[in-house]
């Protein structure tokens, strides 16, 4: 059977947006993680995803496809992803956001609170705001060149991947490969992010599901913790045993863990 999830560009603000776009009913907007594009992060449950909502899965500026990201903060990609949902003729979405793509789900959620129905949340947490003078240090160049290392040791090295995935015979075959040909390209937008966020993120005030793999170690148990005070009232769904993408570990499980949204 053809994937009914099909690819599409369109241009929003001037910049190219490659997505994936497919099936009917209410918009489920997915945000991928920093390991690759939405394709990587969603392919194995867009399609039974699609039979109850219409799956808008872009790629991110600066990955797969689309147009590059170079300084974009996640306000702005906030405000793209509003200009993305009025070109598709959608006023609202579900809005599902894995590892780093959870803080721009939240920084959409918080500026345009109106343009979200559901947040769910898959083992990330928000983007923290580093002070002016923090990032007057960083850009020192010596000092610069060593945080993006750092940044792509915690993110992209085997001791990261084997935090984030306690089984990674259960990942698509050759997925932690493709991680690695594009880590130089996704560090460089993470660290842009970094940089670009001017303050806190905002408690989002619309309705939340937290979805944990309880496998993963890349978020610490103390990080999800106080990521969970932080949030306040939310549901909370544990998968057991799934890592970093439960999506991708736990497909069924995953997309039954959705369907409780319809």
């Amino acid at each position: 059977m053809p994937d009914p999830v099909r690819p599409k560009d369109l241009t929003v603000s001037g910049k190219r947006v490659h997505l994936w776009l497919g099936g009917a009913g209410p918009a489920l907007l997915l945000l991928h993680s920093a390991w690759g594009d939405a394709q990587m992060s969603w392919s194995p449950v867009w399609g039974e995803l699609s039979r109850s909502f219409t799956v808008v899965a872009p790629d991110m500026p600066g990955y797969g496809a689309s147009d590059t990201a170079e300084g974009r903060s996640l306000s702005e990609s906030a405000k793209l992803l509003t200009g993305l949902l009025d070109s598709l003729g959608f006023d609202r979405a579900v809005v599902v956001g894995n590892s780093f793509g959870v803080a721009l789900a939240i920084e959409l959620a918080s500026k345009y609170p109106g343009r979200v129905s559901n947040l769910v949340m898959v083992n990330g947490t928000r983007l923290p705001a580093l002070s002016g003078f923090m990032k007057g240090i960083i850009r020192i160049p010596l000092i610069e060149g060593r945080f993006r290392r750092l940044m792509q040791t915690m993110s992209w090295s085997d001791s990261a991947f084997a935090r984030g995935f306690p089984n990674q015979s259960a990942l698509p075959v050759g997925f932690i490969d493709r991680i690695r040909g594009f880590k130089d390209k996704h560090a460089r937008v993470g660290f842009d992010a970094v940089m670009g966020q001017a303050k806190p993120q905002s408690r989002p005030t619309v309705p939340v599901t937290l979805v944990w793999g309880t496998g993963d170690r890349l978020v610490s148990q103390r990080q999800m913790e106080s990521f969970r005070q932080w949030l306040g009232r939310h549901e909370y769904v544990r998968l057991e045993n799934a890592g970093h993408m439960p999506q991708l570990e736990m497909p069924k499980e995953f997309v039954a863990a959705l369907l409780t949204l319809r």
